[in-house]
């Protein structure tokens, strides 16, 4: 009977990296990595790309039209379910439930979480992403990774997502950013030390640049926090001096209104005084002139009589009624005469 230990060694290795359990019906890919043929046609369905990557080591290639089985892994899980029996494989498919189980009531309350790139049906939270793969992996896949020989010096961090995995990128060598380079403050790759502008450059590693940086936080906390106090200082004297400008403006405003007010009802007081001087003058014009015009129809009509009178004595052939009618003709206008020169003069003087 084989050791347990390894039994276990042999079991993980005849696992899927996608169903967590062994070998069914396996076949392989280009790059030499094995999976259950129904877990890799649902990846392959899954992919919405032209090409496929492979899900553990990231390797691009058209999608194959035809699977091949893998006929020696087949027949070794086939030998290994016939020596060891399923309790082995039903302990371990076991604890893989349990951990879904927790996975899924711990993911019940979280939003907007990376999910595992593994799990096909039903993915659950990740809680590791591999930097190498480019991969994110639940506690369960996370296991599995973790016991791979040539899987085990990847770089493991908290789960990112695609966004934060691109800034963990060299956007000119698409290689990892594992330096750091002191000379321009920026993190960089390892070929960008050797074949660009940082050759010459001082350069640690991210890691003692970390360590440098969380002995140079208290010191920027301590000035970030001080810039902003004085940034929130002068803006509450900025905002001082609105509201003082604002209320001095205020008062000139009111002040300018009451004098312009005040100003207005002079004006109109003396407005109406100057109306009624004007008013009364004018009436007294016009009453000195109604008047005039009143005794000048009047001789009107008596100079219209008298030439009536001259009319009608131009034909009377009696001496002494002609005489007569004469003489009071030319006594009536001897009157008007001494009248008439004073009022013309009165009105002459008016009009200049």
């Amino acid at each position: 009977m084989a050791e347990p230990h390894a039994v276990s060694a042999l079991q993980e290795e005849l696992t899927c990296p996608i169903c967590l359990g062994l070998y069914r019906s396996p076949v392989s890919l280009a790059c030499g990595h094995s999976f259950c043929k129904e877990c890799i046609q649902e990846a392959l369905r899954c992919c919405p790309h032209s090409l496929f990557s492979c899900p553990l080591c990231n390797t691009q290639a058209v999608p194959p039209t035809e699977l091949q089985p893998n006929i020696q892994l087949r027949n070794v899980v086939q030998k290994f379910v016939d020596t060891c029996g399923q309790d082995s494989t039903h302990g371990e498919e076991e604890k893989h439930q349990v951990q879904r189980e927790e996975m899924e009531e711990s993911s019940g309350q979280q939003n907007e979480e990376v999910m595992c790139d593994f799990c096909l049906e039903k993915p659950l939270p990740a809680v590791k992403t591999c930097l190498s793969c480019e991969t994110s992996l639940c506690q369960a896949h996370l296991d599995k990774h973790s016991t791979k020989a040539s899987l085990k010096d990847h770089f493991l961090v908290e789960p990112s997502d695609v966004h934060v995995l691109a800034e963990r990128r060299c956007p000119q060598h698409g290689k990892l950013l594992e330096c750091y380079c002191v000379t321009d403050s920026v993190c960089v790759c390892a070929l960008c030390c050797v074949a660009s502008s940082h050759n010459s450059h001082k350069i640690i590693s991210v890691e003692e640049a970390f360590g440098q940086a969380q002995n140079d936080f208290p010191k920027t906390l301590q000035s970030v926090k001080k810039y902003e106090a004085e940034v929130n200082r002068s803006l509450e004297n900025l905002l001082k001096q609105e509201t003082d400008v604002k209320a001095a403006e205020s008062l000139r405003r009111n002040r300018l209104e009451n004098l312009f007010d005040e100003m207005y009802k002079r004006l109109g007081s003396r407005k109406g005084e100057l109306l009624e001087t004007l008013s009364h003058g004018e009436e007294q014009q016009l009453s000195q002139i109604q008047a005039q015009i009143q005794t000048y129809k009047e001789r009107k009509d008596e100079t219209s009589h008298d030439l009536q009178e001259l009319e009608a004595l131009r034909d009377q052939k009696d001496p002494l009624l002609f005489t007569k009618g004469l003489t009071e003709i030319k006594a009536r206008q001897q009157a008007l005469g001494s009248y008439w020169s004073p009022l013309q003069r009165a009105d002459c003087t008016h009009y200049a």
